[in-house]
């Protein structure tokens, strides 16, 4: 985490470092990927840590040696 990004952000702020929608995080916290909380205004937070580690590991498309179609 950088000095610059705070402990806990929006999920929207997520979005907006991961460069993904925030349903894509939504989806996140869904699977139980990212630490969440909620704060006195009844907003989801996110940890930030866990938005970049999970970032990372989240690649877009099919997995290698499926094939798009039927032969």
């Amino acid at each position: 985490m950088t000095p610059d990004i705070p402990e806990w952000i929006t999920v929207a702020v997520a979005a907006k470092i991961t460069g993904k929608a925030p349903r894509t995080i939504y989806r996140w916290i869904d699977r139980d990927l990212l630490a969440t909380r909620e704060d006195s205004q009844g907003r989801i937070l996110v940890l930030s840590k866990s938005v970049g580690r999970v970032a990372l590991d989240q690649k877009r498309g099919r997995p290698k040696g499926i094939p798009t179609r039927r032969p």
